[in-house]
C-alpha cells in the first residue's frame, strides 16, 4: 500500500510539473514590415524548445512557466526577448523587426519557395495609368513580358506568343476565349487586381511542377481574408467593386464584380463609328477550414463580353513628305461579337503533418463564343498637295486608287474543359549537429493531372476585294472570286494527362570567425573622396547552395504523343558583406543561378487549326531546350527602408518541331504543321526600388533575337535580260531569261523585337505629399510583318516602333491620417480615398498595330497602317474600406 501511495504521489507530481507551461506568440517581420517565414526561434535556457515562423511570420512556442529568454536568429543577426511565461496563458511579445528585407521566393534562406520563379512587389494596380489597369500591364512595365497594344491583356515573353504562357490563379490554370481577333473584343483579364495577394513570375527556366509551355509562368495567389474589407474603383471606362470578410475562424470569402465600357477610349481609334463594348465579370472565392489542417476552397468566375461596332469612316495619312497620301474609307454594316465564359474550380488541401501536404484540384471551364460581321468598305487612295505655298495644301490632287472590300463572318465556338489534378510535397529532415533538433534536408514534390476537352467549332468567313471594278483574284469565268474563304465544321473530343516528380535541397556551409575585408568609399570634410578598408570578423558566416531537379511526362490522345522533359536549376548565395549607412556590417543578398531543361508544348485546339479552318490532329508538341543564367543583387542607397534590387538574365532557346504562326491584331493563326526550327537569345535587366522614398520605381531593358527556319519554303525567282528580278506590276521588262531557287533561311518570328525599355515611376509631390504622380513609359523596337498571303517567308518587313507614355496625377485624401479621429466624419469609414486624373498616350504618338493591304490603279499594293488609340483623359475614383 505504501508503494502504491508513493507511486500515485509521483504521478501527481509529474502531471503537475507537465502542466506548468504557457504559450509565447509573436510575429517576425523584415525591415519593410513584411512577415518573415521560417525564422528559427528557441529558448536560450533550453534549445530543445524551439519553433519556426509560418509563411506570414507568426510563431507560437510552448515554454516552461517563469522568466524565459527567447532567441530569434537569422543568419548573422540575433535578437533576444525576455518573456514572463504564465501557466496555461498566452503571452504575446512585441513585433520582432529584423534589419534585412525578405525577398519572397529567392530569399537568403532559399527555403520558402521555388527558386525558379520570382515574387514581384505587389502595388496598387488601380494607380497604374493604363486603360485596363491589369496585372498583365504591370508585367509589361516591370518584367521580361512585352506588349505593343494597350487594348489587350496579351503579352509576349522572349520571342514567344501569348499561347506559350502559363497563367495560374490559386493553383488553377486559366484559359481565355479562343476567337478573339482584336483587343477591342477581348474584355477584361480573368485576374482581378483587387483580390491579388501575391504575384509570381518566371520568364523561362521554370521548374517541373509547372506545366508544359515554352515561355513563361504567371502564378497568382488571391488573398485569404482576415477581416471585413472592400473597394470601389470607378472611372470613365467602368467600375469595379469587391468585398471580403472572415465570417468565422473557419470560413472566409471574397466577391468581386467589374463592368467596363471602353467606347470612350475606342473612339480615339482612326476608325470612327458607334462603339458599344459591354464587358462584365463576377468572381467568388471562399475557404473553409474543415479541420485545422484541412482546407476546402472554391473559385468561381463568370464573364460576358458583348462587342457591337458599326463603323462609319476611316482616314489615314501615309506616304512620305515628298509623296503624301490619304487613305479614306466609308463603311456600312456592323460587327456583333459575344463571348461568355464560366469557370468553376475547387480544391482540397490537407497538411498531413509538418512534413507532408497533399492537395486535389478540380475545374470546369466552359466558353460559348459567337462572332458575326458583315462590313462593306469603299476606299479611296488620294495623293495630297505637299506645297505649303499653294491654297490646296493638304487637299487631294490626284486619285491613285479606288476599291471596295466586303468582310463576312459567321463563327461560333463552344468548348468545355474538365480537369483534375493532384499535387503533394514531402519534407525530408535530418538531425542537427547538436543533436537537439531536426533541420529540413530536402523536399520531394510530385503531381498528376488529367484533362478532357470537348470542342465544337463552326467557321464561315470570306472576304471580297474589288479594285477599280474588278474582283480580286481575277478569273476567266463569270464567277466572282473571293480573296479568302474559310469554311469548317470541327468537332474535337480528346484527353491529355501529365505528371511530374521533383526534388529540391539546400546545402548550408558555415565558417566560424570569418574574416571580412571591405573597401569603403566616403567623403572628408573638404568633399574629397576617401577610400579606406574596413576589417571585421563574422562569428558565424553562411553560404548556401540550392538545387532543384525534376522530370515531367505527359501524353496527348489526339496525336498519340508521349513525352518526357527533364529540368534542373541551381542557385548559389555567396558570402558577401557590406557596411550600411549606419556603419554596421551586414550580409548582402546576392544570388547566382542557372536553369536548363527541355520544355515541350503539346498543341491546344487553336494550334491544331490551319489557316483554312480545318484541323490537323497530327500536330506534335513544339519542343525547346532552354538555358538561363543570371544574378540577383540587392543593395542599399539613399537610406531607404527597403533595398534596391537588380536582376540580370542571359537566355538561349533552341526550338524544333516549331508550329509557325502569324499575328493579326491579337489573333494568332497557325500553319498547324511542325515544319520549322528556331532559336531565341537575349538579355533582360530589371531594377526596382524606392528611387522616390515610399514608392517603388521599376526599370527594365530587354535585348532579343528570335528567328525560325521553315522547311520546304524555297521559291523560284525569274530575271530578265537586264539581270533584274521580275516583279509583276513593277518591272517593265517581264520576259524571263533565267531563274534560280532561293532559300530564305532564318526569318524573324512575329514577336522578334530587338529592344524594349519600360519604366513605372510613382512619386509624391515634395511638401504636398497628398498629391501623387504615376508614369508608365514603354518603348519597343520594330516588329516584323508581311503581306497577307500566308507565306511566312515574306514577313520580313518592319513596322514603326512602339512608343507610349501614360501619366496619372492623384490626390490622396487620407494621407498621414491613419487614425479615424483625425479625419472628417465623411471619410472615417474608409481606409483609402484617392482621385486620379489619367492621360493616356500623353505624347499623342501614332502607334501602329497592323497593316491593311490595298491596291492602287497601277496594281501596286500599299500597306496602310492601322493605328492604335490617340490621347485620352480619364478620371478615376479609388475607395478602400
Amino acid at each position: 500500500m505504501r508503494i502504491f501511495s508513493i507511486f500515485l504521489l509521483l504521478i501527481i507530481i509529474s502531471l503537475n510539473g507537465l502542466s506548468q507551461t504557457g504559450t509565447i506568440t509573436g510575429k517576425v517581420v523584415d525591415k519593410t514590415n513584411k512577415g518573415f517565414p521560417e525564422i528559427r526561434i528557441f529558448l536560450k535556457e533550453d534549445q530543445k524548445v524551439r519553433t519556426e515562423t509560418n509563411l506570414d511570420g507568426y510563431f507560437e512556442l510552448t515554454a516552461p512557466t517563469g522568466r524565459q529568454t527567447i532567441i530569434i536568429q537569422f543568419d548573422d543577426e540575433v535578437q533576444e526577448r525576455i518573456v514572463q511565461v504564465i501557466t496555461d496563458k498566452t503571452t504575446e511579445i512585441d513585433k520582432v523587426k529584423l534589419n534585412v528585407q525578405y525577398f519572397t521566393g529567392i530569399s537568403v534562406t532559399a527555403r520558402a519557395k521555388d527558386n525558379t520563379i520570382d515574387d514581384l512587389p505587389v502595388i496598387d494596380m488601380g494607380s497604374i495609368p493604363s486603360p485596363n489597369g491589369s496585372v498583365e500591364k504591370y508585367l509589361t512595365l516591370t518584367t521580361a513580358a512585352s506588349s505593343n497594344n494597350e487594348l489587350t491583356n496579351n503579352y509576349n515573353v522572349r520571342g514567344g506568343s501569348y499561347d506559350e504562357n502559363l497563367v495560374y490563379v490559386n493553383g488553377f490554370e486559366i484559359y481565355r476565349p479562343f476567337l478573339t481577333r482584336s483587343g477591342q473584343q477581348e474584355g477584361m483579364s480573368f485576374i482581378n487586381p483587387n483580390l491579388v495577394d501575391n504575384i509570381s513570375f518566371s520568364a523561362g527556366g521554370f521548374s517541373s511542377n509547372y506545366g508544359d509551355r515554352l515561355s513563361s509562368v504567371l502564378d497568382i495567389t488571391y488573398r485569404t481574408p482576415t477581416e471585413f474589407r472592400g473597394s470601389l474603383d470607378a472611372s470613365l471606362l467602368g467600375v469595379s467593386l469587391h468585398a471580403e470578410d472572415k465570417v468565422s475562424p473557419r470560413f472566409n470569402y471574397m466577391v468581386a464584380g467589374r463592368y467596363q465600357d471602353q467606347g470612350y477610349l475606342l473612339n480615339a481609334l482612326p476608325v470612327k463609328g458607334a462603339y458599344q463594348p459591354k464587358f462584365f465579370d463576377f468572381q467568388f472565392v471562399s475557404n473553409y477550414n474543415i479541420k485545422e489542417n484541412l482546407v476546402w476552397s472554391v473559385l468561381g468566375h463568370f464573364s460576358s463580353n458583348d462587342y457591337l461596332f458599326a463603323p462609319q469612316t476611316q482616314e489615314t495619312k501615309l506616304g512620305t513628305i515628298n509623296t503624301p497620301l490619304s487613305f479614306k474609307v466609308y463603311f456600312e454594316g456592323q460587327e456583333v461579337t459575344r463571348f461568355q465564359t464560366i469557370t468553376g474550380a475547387t480544391s482540397l488541401k490537407w497538411d498531413v503533418n509538418k512534413r507532408t501536404d497533399l492537395a486535389i484540384y478540380a475545374k470546369i471551364f466552359n466558353t460559348d463564343e459567337r462572332e458575326t460581321f458583315d462590313i462593306l468598305g469603299e476606299y479611296f487612295i488620294n495623293e495630297l498637295e505637299n506645297d505649303p505655298a499653294k491654297e490646296e495644301f493638304g487637299d487631294s490632287v490626284n486619285t491613285l486608287g479606288v476599291g471596295a472590300f466586303l468582310d463576312h463572318s459567321r463563327n461560333r465556338l463552344q468548348a468545355t474543359i474538365y480537369s483534375l489534378r493532384h499535387q503533394g510535397n514531402h519534407q525530408f529532415m535530418q538531425l542537427t549537429a547538436d543533436g537537439l533538433d531536426y533541420d529540413k534536408k530536402g523536399k520531394l514534390s510530385w503531381g498528376w493531372s488529367a484533362q478532357y476537352e470537348d470542342f465544337y467549332d463552326v467557321m464561315s468567313e470570306w472576304s471580297l476585294v474589288d479594285s477599280a471594278g474588278y474582283s480580286l483574284p481575277q478569273n476567266n469565268s463569270d464567277e466572282i472570286g473571293l480573296q479568302e474563304v474559310i469554311k469548317a465544321n470541327n468537332v474535337l473530343q480528346t484527353f491529355r494527362t501529365s505528371g511530374f516528380f521533383q526534388y529540391s535541397q539546400s546545402f548550408d556551409k558555415y565558417k566560424e570567425q570569418y574574416p571580412v575585408e571591405i573597401k569603403v568609399k566616403s567623403f572628408d570634410s573638404l568633399g574629397n573622396k576617401v577610400k579606406r578598408i574596413h576589417y571585421d570578423t563574422v562569428e558565424r558566416s553562411r553560404s548556401q547552395f540550392t538545387f532543384n531537379t525534376g522530370l515531367r511526362a505527359g501524353y496527348t490522345a489526339f496525336n498519340q504523343e508521349f513525352y518526357v522533359t527533364p529540368r534542373a536549376t541551381m542557385s548559389y548565395f555567396p558570402r558577401v558583406y557590406y557596411i550600411n549607412s549606419e556603419g554596421n556590417l551586414r550580409k548582402r543578398f546576392v544570388r547566382l543561378h542557372a536553369s536548363s531543361g527541355l520544355y515541350y508544348q503539346p498543341p491546344f485546339y487553336r494550334e491544331l487549326r490551319r489557316m483554312d479552318g480545318t484541323v490537323n490532329t497530327e500536330v506534335k508538341s513544339q519542343k525547346s531546350f532552354h538555358f538561363v543564367t543570371g544574378i540577383d543583387y540587392a543593395f542599399e542607397m539613399w537610406q531607404r527602408n527597403s533595398p534596391f534590387k537588380l536582376t540580370g538574365e542571359v537566355f538561349y532557346k533552341y526550338m524544333w518541331d516549331v508550329n509557325p504562326y502569324g499575328i493579326d491584331n491579337v489573333r494568332t493563326r497557325y500553319l498547324a504543321e511542325n515544319n520549322a526550327i528556331g532559336h531565341a537569345y537575349g538579355l533582360d535587366l530589371n531594377l526596382h526600388g524606392e528611387f522616390i522614398e515610399g514608392s517603388y520605381t521599376f526599370f527594365k531593358i530587354g535585348l532579343l533575337r528570335s528567328v525560325e527556319d521553315l522547311n520546304n519554303d524555297d521559291y523560284m525567282i525569274y530575271t530578265n535580260s537586264e539581270g533584274d528580278e521580275i516583279i509583276p506590276g513593277y518591272t517593265f521588262n517581264d520576259t524571263p531569261v533565267d531563274s534560280s531557287i532561293v532559300s530564305p533561311g532564318f526569318i524573324p518570328k512575329p514577336t522578334d523585337q530587338w529592344f524594349t525599355f519600360a519604366t513605372l515611376i510613382q512619386d509624391r509631390m515634395p511638401g504636398i505629399e497628398q498629391f501623387t504622380a504615376q508614369l508608365g513609359f514603354h518603348f519597343g523596337s520594330k516588329l516584323p510583318y508581311g503581306p497577307p498571303d500566308a507565306e511566312r517567308r515574306k514577313d520580313t518587313l518592319r513596322q514603326k516602333s512602339y512608343f507610349r507614355v501614360d501619366i496619372g496625377f492623384g490626390y490622396d485624401f487620407l494621407y498621414n491620417k491613419d487614425k479615424p479621429e483625425n479625419r472628417k466624419k465623411i471619410f472615417r469609414p474608409f481606409s483609402d480615398i484617392r482621385l486620379n486624373l489619367e492621360i493616356f498616350n500623353l505624347l499623342g504618338i501614332n502607334n501602329v498595330l497592323s497593316q491593311q493591304w490595298v491596291q492602287d490603279t497601277q496594281g501596286n499594293y500599299l500597306a496602310v497602317p492601322n493605328y492604335l488609340t490617340q490621347r485620352r483623359l480619364n478620371l478615376k475614383l479609388i475607395l478602400r474600406f
